[in-house]
């Protein structure tokens, strides 16, 4: 039997792997980009793909100089064209099948 393990982590952990501070941390729960696992901050919990977000959101923030809903805005840009790009390998693939024919 395969088991999962779920890694989680908690609100003062996040900040100190991403390198942020927890008003910064509530901002960016508050504009939707991510979403933690509880009701409150004191009990809120991360998982890893959140974690990877939280740092892509920093990165932008700190290297762009954005603001946290400009984060937003090019946090979905970025995922979209990612969705894209798999999308066009995908039929590249189906079409490199006819192609060869």
């Amino acid at each position: 039997m395969k088991q999962t393990v779920i890694v989680e982590f908690s609100v003062d952990e996040v900040c100190q792997l991403v390198g942020l501070q927890r008003t910064y941390l509530v901002e960016i729960v508050a504009h939707g980009i991510v979403e933690p696992h509880g009701a409150q901050p004191e009990v809120w919990r991360f998982d890893q793909g959140a974690l990877h977000l939280l740092r892509r959101a920093a990165r932008l923030h700190r290297e762009l100089a954005l603001d946290w809903p400009g984060v937003a805005v090019a946090l979905d840009l970025m995922g979209e064209l990612e969705q894209l790009r798999h999308e066009n390998r995908q039929l590249r693939q189906r079409l490199g099948r006819f192609q060869d024919d």
